[in-house]
C-alpha cells in the first residue's frame, strides 16, 4: 500500500489534497473524482484509475478449512491456497473485471501468514487497505441453496426501505393472505443466505464495513450491492420481523425442508445492528463504537486466534485508541486485552470499561480488564428506549442516561503489574438475589434477603420505585402508570385481555410473552421490603390502559431481565436493582453474585460496579456492573457527605 501511495496519479493526488476539508471518506472522494455517483462495479474506464499503475479492489471472504488446499497459478507462479479462496478467484475471473490495470488485494496472498512480525505489521494496515480500495468484494461462496431467489427477494425488499406506506402494505399482505406474496422458497433461501459461514467470520466486520457503499456481495458470479442488501435487512427489522417466521415456515412446509436449521434472528441482528451501522458510520462523521459494542461484535464472530478479537477490530475502533494498540503475536491474549484496556482508559479518560468486565472471564486477564473472548454478553444490555421505529445511526449507538459518578473527580488510575489502584465510593452490599433464565431453566435458586425494609417508604411508594427499577429506568418518558406491575401473569389471561382491548401489536408479542410469565413465577417469592414480589403484581390492566405505554415498558423489561441476562437484587441498605449473571458458565463455579458483595461507584464510570473482597485488605476483584435504583444520577455525593458511603483507595486485580 505504501507503493500505491507513491504511485498516485498527480491529478488524483491534487484532488485529494483540495477536498480534505469537505470530503470525509474514499467514497465521497471517488464521487468527485469520477463526476458520478460511485458504483461498486469494477471500473472499466482506465482514465478513472487513481494510480499510475491502475487501481485495486480488496477481497473479503471466509477462509474455510485451512487443511483443504489446492494449487492454482497466480501471475505465472504455482501457489497453494485454500479451496474457498480458489473458488472466489475462479468466480471473480469470470466477471471480466480484473486485468493488469485493475488488481485484487487478498490477505492470504499479500501477507506472509507464517511470519508473525510481517503479519502484525500488515494487520495494523488493514484499515488503510479496505478503506481506500476502489471496491470491497464480499465473497459469500459459490451459488447454491437457491441463492438467486434470495438475491431477488433482497432487491424487492430494498425497494420498500424508504417508503413506510409500502412496507406497511407489504406487512398487511402477509397478515391477510393465505398464500405467499413472494416467490415460493425465497424466504427460506434468504434464511440460508444470511447463515452462510461468511457472516460469522470476525475479519469481515472491518473488511466489509470499511468498504461501506463501495462494497458488493458476490454469491458465485451473482452480485448485489452491500447497501441494497442492508436496506432489505432494515426493511425486515422495521416491518417484517414477525412476518419472516411465518414466511419461512410456509416455505419449509411447501418444500418439505427442515426449517429449524435456519433460524435467522441472530444473523439478521448481526447484519443490521452491527455491520450496517458500522458501514454508515464510515460514511458519516459520527464517532466510532464504544468498547462494549466492539466486544459484543467481536465475541459474536469466529476467529482462530484470540488475540485477533482485538486486532481484527482495529479498523473500526476509535483511531486514537487503535494507534496505541500495536499488534503483537508474541504476547498472550491476556496481554493483548490489557493493552486494549489501557489504551481505552488513556484516550477516553474514563473507567467505563469496568462495565464490561466480569469475574468469570476465561482469558486469564485481571478482572478489571474486559475479556474479549467472553461470549456471555447480550445485546440490548444498555439503556435505550424500546419505542419501535427507525432511528438514525447516532441514536443506535449507545446512549448513557445514567450518571452514577456525577460530581466525582476523575484521575487516571495507577497500573502496577496485574493490579489497578483507583479511588472508589463504597455505599452498599448485596443482600437478596432473584433468579434468571440460564441454559434453558431458571437458575440459580433465590437468595432471600435478611433486611425486610426499603429506603423508599411504604408499600405504594415502594411499588412505584420497583416498577421503574424492573425496567432499569430505560424509558425516556416516565409515566404514572404501573403498567409492568399490571401485566397479566399467565399466557391465557394475556390472550384474553389483549383480545378484549383490541391490542393487535401486543398480541403479536405473545410468542415471547412466556418470558414474563416464567420470570414472575420463579421470582415471585423474593421478598422486597419484607413483602413477596408477587404481591406487587396485580396482573390486571385498567380498562383505559394505553397499548403503547404497556408495550414499550414490556420491551424495556425484556432488555433488562432477559436480553440483559440479569438477576434482581436487594441490598443491605434497603435498595433494589439488577446485577449481571454469569451467563455461559456452569452453575456452581462460584462466579455468581452473592450476599456481602460490595456495591461501589467509581469516578469515571457511569454505572455502579459490584466488587468482591479478596483475602487482602483493600484488594478487590471486579464482578461487573449493577443497576441500583436511587444511586444512578449522582446521589453518591449526598451519601458521601452524610457518611453513608466512604471513598477509599483500593486495588483492583
Amino acid at each position: 500500500m505504501h507503493r500505491h501511495k507513491a504511485a498516485l496519479r498527480n491529478d488524483y493526488n491534487r484532488l485529494r489534497a483540495s477536498q480534505t476539508a469537505d470530503v470525509a471518506n474514499t467514497s465521497d472522494l471517488l464521487k468527485v473524482w469520477t463526476g458520478t455517483e460511485q458504483s461498486t462495479t469494477f471500473p472499466q474506464d482506465r482514465a478513472s484509475h487513481r494510480f499510475q499503475w491502475g487501481d485495486f479492489a480488496a477481497l473479503s471472504y471466509a477462509w474455510g478449512d485451512p487443511q483443504d488446499i489446492t494449487d492454482v497459478e497466480i501471475n505465472g507462479v504455482e501457489t497453494r491456497i485454500t479451496r474457498t479462496l480458489a473458488t472466489a478467484l475462479h468466480c471473480l475471473r469470470q466477471t471480466g473485471g480484473f486485468d493488469d490495470a485493475f488488481s485484487l488485494w487478498v490477505d492470504a496472498l499479500c501477507i506472509n501468514q507464517r511470519d508473525s512480525v510481517e503479519r502484525a505489521q500488515q494487520v495494523a494496515l488493514m484499515r488503510e487497505y479496505y478503506s481506500t480500495a476502489r471496491s470491497v468484494i464480499g465473497f459469500l461462496g459459490p451459488s447454491g441453496d437457491e441463492s438467486e431467489k434470495a438475491i431477488f427477494l433482497i432487491r424487492e425488499l430494498s425497494v420498500v426501505y424508504n417508503d413506510d406506506g409500502k412496507r406497511e402494505r407489504l406487512r398487511a399482505s402477509y397478515a391477510t393472505s393465505k398464500g405467499h406474496p413472494h416467490t415460493p422458497g425465497s424466504w427460506l433461501a434468504l434464511a440460508k443466505f444470511v447463515r452462510r459461514p461468511y457472516w460469522t467470520r470476525l475479519w469481515i466486520v472491518q473488511e466489509l464495513t470499511l468498504g461501506a457503499d463501495r462494497a458488493v456481495l458476490y454469491c458465485g458470479t451473482a452480485e448485489v450491492r452491500w447497501q441494497i442488501f442492508c436496506q432489505a435487512v432494515e426493511s425486515i427489522h422495521l416491518s417484517l420481523w414477525l412476518v419472516k417466521y411465518s414466511a419461512i415456515e410456509h416455505d419449509c412446509l411447501t418444500l418439505a425442508d427442515d426449517g429449524h436449521l435456519y433460524e435467522v434472528d441472530r444473523a439478521l441482528m448481526h447484519i443490521q445492528r452491527d455491520l450496517f451501522m458500522l458501514s454508515n458510520l464510515q460514511q458519516s462523521r459520527f464517532p466510532s463504537l464504544d468498547l462494549r459494542r466492539l466486544m459484543e461484535i467481536s465475541a459474536y464472530s469466529i476467529c482462530s486466534d484470540p488475540r485477533d478479537r482485538v486486532y481484527g477490530m482495529l479498523g473500526v475502533m476509535n483511531a486514537d485508541v487503535a494507534r496505541l494498540i500495536e499488534p503483537d503475536y508474541t504476547v498472550t491474549a491476556a496481554d493483548a486485552f490489557v493493552c486494549a484496556a489501557k489504551a481505552h482508559m488513556s484516550v477516553h479518560r474514563n473507567m467505563e470499561l469496568l462495565r464490561d468486565t466480569n469475574l468469570w472471564g476465561r482469558s486469564g486477564a485481571p478482572t478489571w480488564v474486559p475479556d474479549w473472548t467472553w461470549t456471555g454478553r447480550q445485546r440490548d444490555s444498555r439503556p435505550d428506549d424500546a419505542t419501535p421505529g427507525r432511528m438514525d445511526y447516532s441514536e443506535r449507538m449507545e446512549r448513557r442516561p445514567y450518571s452514577a459518578h456525577r460530581g466525582m473527580s476523575f484521575h487516571l488510575p495507577v497500573h502496577q503489574g496485574r493490579r489497578l489502584l483507583c479511588h472508589v465510593a463504597l455505599f452498599d452490599r448485596v443482600d437478596g438475589l432473584g433468579t434468571n433464565y440460564v441454559a434453558g431453566v431458571y437458575q440459580p435458586a433465590l437468595v432471600q434477603p435478611q433486611v425486610n425494609q426499603t429506603i423508599f417508604g411504604a408499600f405504594e411508594a415502594t411499588a412505584r420505585k420497583l416498577h421503574t427499577a424492573l425496567y432499569a429506568d430505560r424509558r425516556k418518558v416516565i409515566s404514572e402508570s404501573l403498567s409492568l406491575l399490571n401485566l397479566p401473569l399467565t399466557l391465557e389471561d394475556a390472550k384474553a385481555q389483549f383480545a378484549a382491548l383490541g391490542w393487535i401489536s401486543f398480541a403479536e408479542e405473545l410468542r415471547f410473552y412466556h418470558r414474563w410469565v416464567d420470570w414472575c413465577r420463579y421470582n415471585g417469592d423474593l421478598r422486597i421490603g419484607g413483602v413477596e414480589l408477587r404481591r406487587y403484581l396485580s396482573g390486571v390492566k385498567p380498562l383505559d390502559a394505553d397499548e403503547g405505554e404497556y408495550l414499550t415498558t414490556f420491551r424495556c423489561w425484556v432488555r433488562t431481565a432477559v436480553a440483559g441476562n440479569r438477576r434482581l437484587l436487594t441490598s443491605t441498605g434497603g435498595r433494589f436493582g439488577w446485577v449481571s449473571c454469569s451467563s455461559g458458565v456452569e452453575p456452581g463455579e462460584g462466579v455468581e453474585a452473592r450476599g456481602g458483595d460490595v456495591l461501589a461507584v467509581i469516578p469515571g464510570c457511569s454505572m455502579p460496579i459490584l466488587l468482591r473482597s479478596t483475602d487482602e485488605n483493600d484488594v478487590f476483584q471486579v464482578f461487573g456492573e449493577a443497576y441500583v435504583h436511587g444511586v444512578m444520577e449522582g446521589e453518591i455525593q449526598e451519601l458521601l457527605s452524610t457518611g453513608a458511603a466512604c471513598l477509599r483507595a483500593v486495588w483492583l486485580e
